[in-house]
Parts: C-alpha cells; sequence; structure tokens
C-alpha cells in the first residue's frame, strides 16, 4: 500500500460531494430550506426592534393604538418562529434520510472495495485497524456533514443576510463588517490547515494504539505463555507517550488558535460599535438602528466564536476520513481485465505455462515453471519446506498475478477469465483453516448455502465430524467462536473439509489437509478423500509423503524449480532422487 500520499481535506469534500449527488432528491431541498431558515431566522429581530420604536412613540400616540400594534408585531414573531419550527422539522426528515442512506451506501463501498484488495493488502494490514478506519470514515462523514449543514452555512449565510441588512442602511458599516469578515475567515483558514498534519499524524497514531490493543488482547495466550507482559507494557507505553506528544501538539495549536480568534473578534466589536456610535453622533443613523445593529452583531459575534471550533473539527474530521479514503484510492493489485468472462470447462485441466513470478521486492520465485494436470489426474506436490508449493495454489486462485506467461484451465488462460468465476470452479483445503465466528453448519455450507440439513449431515460424516459436533451442547447450531476458538485444530480441519465434500467442485485444492491430524484420524479421513477425490481434478501439497502414494503423479520441488516427476513407485527406483530420501527420513523418522 502506497504511504506519505497525504489526503487533502478537497480530497475528502470531492469525495462527499459525490455521495451528496447520490440523493439529489434531498440534497438540494435542504439546501433551498437551509437558505430560507437562515433568513427567517432574521426576521424576529427586526419586528422586535419595530416593537421597541413603536414603544418610543408612547408620547405622542394613543397607548391603546401602541399596544395593538406592539401585539401584532409579536403574533407575527411567534407565526414566524413557529413556521421556523416546522421547516426545521422538515429539514431534519430530509436530513435524516439523506444522511442515513448515504452512510449505507459508503458503508457498503467500504465492504466491496475491501474485499476485492489482494492476499498482500490484508497481509500487510491489521484486521482491527482497517474495522477502526471504516468506522471512523463512515462517522466522519456524518459529523462533517453536520457541521457544515448546522454550524458552518449559518454562519456564512446569517453573515450575508446581515451585510445586506445593515448594508441598506449604512453602506460603510457593512463594507467594514464584510472586510474584516474575509481577513477573519482566510487567517482562521490558514492556521489550521497549519494544524492539519498534526491531525493526520494523530490520527495515524491513533490507529497504531487499536492495532497495538488488539494484537496483544488476540495474543494475550503467547503473552501469558512466554511471561512477556512488562515488555509488552514497555513497548505499548512508548506508543502512548508518543501518541500523548501529538496530541498536545495538536491541542496547543488549537489553543493558541483560539487566543487569536478572541482578540479577532473583540477588536471587531470595538471598531463596529465605534464606528456606530459615531455615526449616530452625525445623525445618519438612528438609535433603532443601533439596537438591530447590536442585535444582529451580538448574534453574529456568538456564531463566529464557533468558526474557530468548526474549523478544528472538520480538520480533525478531514483527517480521520483520510485515512479510508488512502484505501479506497488505492488500485486494486489483481483486478478482471475489462472484457473478462466466465469460466466455462468441461475437463478441468490445468496447466502451467512457462509461468515467471516474483513476490513483490523479491527475486523471481518460478522463472520457467510449466507443468500439466490432466483432467481427473490426482497430481502432489512435495519438497521441503519454502520450495514453492503453497505458491501454486495462490497463484492458480489468482491471489497474486503472475508476471508473465500464462496458467490455464482446459486452455483458458485465467487472467482473462473472472475472479469469481474461477474461484466459483474450485475447493480449497487450508493448512490452517478459517472459520467464520458463525453456527458450525453455516460454516460447513458455506459454499453451498443452498445445502439441505441432510447433505450438511452426510458431508460431516464423510468427513468424519459428524460424531464430534452431535456431542456439543446445540450441535450443528454451535457456534464456533470468535477465532474459532470453541474448536481444536483437528475439529476445524474436519470442518473444513466437509465444507469442501458439500461444494463438490471439479477442481479440488489440499494444502496440508491432514497437517492437523493424529495418524488414526488421517487414516479416516483418507479414505473419505479417496472417495470424494475419484472424479475430481485434484492437486495436493503435502509434507507427509503417506498422503500422497496413492497420486496419479507426485511433482518434487527444490528451491522453487520441479526437479522430479513420477508415481510413487517410480520416484523410489533410484535412490539419489530426493524423493527417496525424504520417503526413508520420515521412515526412520515414525520407525523411531
Amino acid at each position: 500500500m502506497q504511504k506519505n500520499k497525504q489526503i487533502s481535506p478537497k480530497r475528502v469534500l470531492r469525495y462527499f460531494r459525490q455521495k451528496y449527488m447520490t440523493e439529489k432528491r434531498f440534497f438540494f431541498p435542504l439546501i433551498i430550506l437551509r437558505i430560507s431558515l437562515t433568513f427567517i431566522g432574521l426576521l424576529p429581530a427586526i419586528y422586535f426592534k419595530e416593537i421597541i420604536n413603536a414603544l418610543s412613540w408612547s408620547i405622542w400616540w394613543d397607548k391603546n393604538q401602541i399596544f395593538a400594534v406592539a401585539i401584532w408585531l409579536l403574533l407575527t414573531i411567534l407565526w414566524i418562529k413557529l413556521t421556523n419550527v416546522v421547516l426545521y422539522r422538515a429539514g431534519d426528515f430530509m436530513m435524516i434520510n439523506m444522511s442515513v442512506n448515504i452512510m449505507k451506501k459508503i458503508y457498503l463501498e467500504c465492504f466491496d472495495y475491501v474485499h476485492r484488495h489482494s492476499f498482500r493488502f490484508f497481509a500487510n494490514n491489521f484486521t482491527g485497524s482497517l474495522i477502526k478506519k471504516i468506522n471512523k470514515f463512515v462517522g466522519s462523514y456524518d459529523m462533517i456533514t453536520d457541521t457544515i449543514t448546522f454550524e458552518l452555512s449559518p454562519i456564512i449565510l446569517n453573515l450575508i443576510f446581515i451585510l445586506v441588512i445593515i448594508g441598506l442602511q449604512d453602506r460603510r458599516l457593512s463594507l467594514i463588517m464584510f472586510v474584516w469578515f474575509v481577513v477573519y475567515a482566510v487567517i482562521q483558514y490558514f492556521l489550521y490547515k497549519r494544524n492539519y498534519p498534526y491531525e493526520i499524524k494523530a490520527n495515524e497514531q491513533d490507529s497504531k494504539i487499536s492495532w497495538v490493543l488488539s494484537d496483544t488482547i488476540t495474543n494475550n495466550f503467547n503473552i501469558k505463555v512466554f511471561s512477556t507482559l512488562k515488555r509488552e507494557y514497555k513497548d505499548f507505553e512508548s506508543q502512548i507517550t508518543f501518541w500523548s506528544k501529538l496530541q498536545k501538539k495538536r491541542r496547543y495549536r488549537a489553543m493558541l488558535i483560539r487566543s487569536i480568534t478572541w482578540l479577532m473578534m473583540w477588536f471587531i466589536e470595538f471598531i463596529v460599535f465605534y464606528m456606530a456610535l459615531k455615526y449616530w453622533s452625525y445623525d445618519t443613523i438612528t438609535i433603532w438602528f443601533f439596537v438591530l445593529l447590536q442585535m444582529y452583531l451580538l448574534r453574529l459575534m456568538d456564531q463566529l466564536w464557533w468558526i474557530g471550533n468548526v474549523f478544528r473539527h472538520l480538520y480533525r474530521w478531514f483527517s480521520e476520513s483520510a485515512e479510508m479514503l488512502e484505501i479506497l484510492d488505492e488500485q486494486h493489485e489483481v483486478q478482471d481485465s475489462p472484457n473478462a468472462k466466465s469460466l466455462k470447462v468441461h475437463q478441468w485441466a490445468i496447466s502451467f505455462d512457462k509461468v515467471w513470478f516474483a513476490y513483490e521486492g523479491e527475486s523471481a520465485v518460478f522463472s520457467n515453471l510449466s507443468f500439466r494436470v490432466k483432467p481427473g489426474e490426482k497430481v502432489a506436490f512435495v519438497g521441503e519446506s519454502w520450495a514453492g508449493k503453497t505458491s501454486i495454489i495462490k497463484l492458480l486462485f489468482r491471489f497474486f498475478d503472475i508476471q508473465n506467461w500464462k496458467i490455464l484451465i482446459d486452455d483458458q488462460d485465467i487472467s482473462t477469465i473472472t475472479q469469481e468465476s474461477l474461484r466459483n470452479s474450485i475447493s480449497l483445503v487450508p493448512q490452517d483453516p478459517v472459520l467464520f465466528h458463525r453456527s458450525i453448519k453455516e460454516n460447513i455450507a458455506y459454499g453451498n448455502p443452498q445445502a439441505t440439513d441432510e447433505q450438511i449431515i452426510a458431508a460431516s460424516k464423510m468427513a468424519r465430524c459428524h460424531d464430534f459436533i452431535i456431542k456439543l451442547n446445540d450441535w450443528y447450531d454451535t457456534l464456533v467462536g470468535e477465532r474459532w476458538i470453541k474448536l481444536s485444530g483437528w475439529e476445524r480441519q474436519r470442518v473444513a473439509i466437509a465444507r469442501a465434500i458439500l461444494e463438490n467442485k471439479s477442481i479440488l485444492a489440499l494444502d496440508e489437509a491432514t497437517s492437523a491430524l493424529d495418524s488414526e484420524s488421517e487414516k479416516l479421513i483418507q479414505e473419505a478423500m479417496d472417495e470424494v477425490m475419484r472424479s475430481k481434478t485434484v492437486i495436493v501439497i503435502a509434507h507427509r509423503l503417506s498422503t500422497v502414494m496413492k497420486m496419479d503423479r507426485i511433482i518434487v520441488m527444490d528451491a522453487w524449480k520441479i526437479i522430479e516427476d513420477g508415481s510413487h513407485r517410480e520416484l523410489l527406483t533410484n535412490k539419489n532422487w530426493i524423493y527417496k530420501k525424504l520417503r526413508d527420513i520420515q521412515s526412520w523418522w515414525f520407525e523411531k
């Protein structure tokens, strides 16, 4: 994943603007409603001014007439406020619908886009950190939208309307306020813009803290076994210390900005009232206009005081959004070609044709790897660790893309077919099966959700896991627990085998599928697997040679190359061959 590419606030706003456009039926009416509400909210002050003005004429007018006028003005203010309440509730209705709909879309987009990232992406990113980034991203959208709608836009609209109303009476005061506000906004913008990198660093460290916490809590067993609590505490303390330094820097800068904001607001308040008093002394404005100016200025100052907090909060949420946007902006490493088609095969032959592949930043792993698995053939790959056996399965599933030449299934280049159709055609039983925190039944039926209970039980019996399942309290409805904690290694592996049996796909890949089983269980599973593999094309990765002796072919790998290829009997004919040596070592070990 590319780092050090800082996501700007403009990029964040551009992303959210695109989402707003998906809800035009609410977005544009909300803008019109927000403008109307701001204007209507300024009207009561004008009518209050008229009430005070009317009361001042009590010396010359009849008090009953003045009272009638004042009551009419008061009822008008009441009507305006009631209208405001109704319009606000209508705005709330539209805002709720727009925000929730967009948050739903963002959640779904993040879910889909993250899951489409490559095997390498998940190997390089911590699960807990990814979850937090998604949640912060959705939460930031909600807060940014609320802040712009209910805090920033009222400030700007109030200023515009107030400047227009004051300008109708005295353009000079309006111009002074306008110039000051522009200067004020520019200064605030640049002050918080300079603080933005600290927000980014603080949020990155915040995610790192979550990563460390989740990692240590997940590995609490290891911490106890190795008695490393003090060491882990010390490491966590160093991370928290760095986090606290960043937090202090960020908050000290925010405190400085607030101090500057205070000074600027006191200055403009003094200047405006000074000029207003001066113009009043010249009889260019009335005392009633002075009252109106005071009401508007106090209202505006109260809102402008919060503009610093608005900028501070916006930049904080921009920085929280940036972490997830960086992931959304990262291209998927493995992608379907624009004209990718679904895999359509009948024989299920597999060919690696002069495959050239290297992991990122490493020298070539396979430089000229070629082999063919015939339809219905059972081929095993054996060899020492790091010989490249498991990489063959990863390339077959397109967890990584090769750099040159082809991998074919029935003469169809897998780079030209959709990943979904490719993976829907192959069953995999990995060395370390991963189960969902769901029921055993759901895990077994995951690759075939339409399977009946009878089919699930039949697959379980074939995989030799039915007996231990019915001993559990809830049988097949038993939850396996977070990180499948309720099942042992051999139980998980049997569930994974049952899942592959139920899928019943024509290509079956077994990556050390019986490695966690004892000898007796392995023998039972092997009998079941012999039946399952009967009509399938099978690739088996194994260390235990006892599991591959019945395969049609055995391919021996060493240093990422194929060095021997033949049946079990053929490979034993030459005592200098590696397969013969591996078999002798394992036979000696088990005899011991």
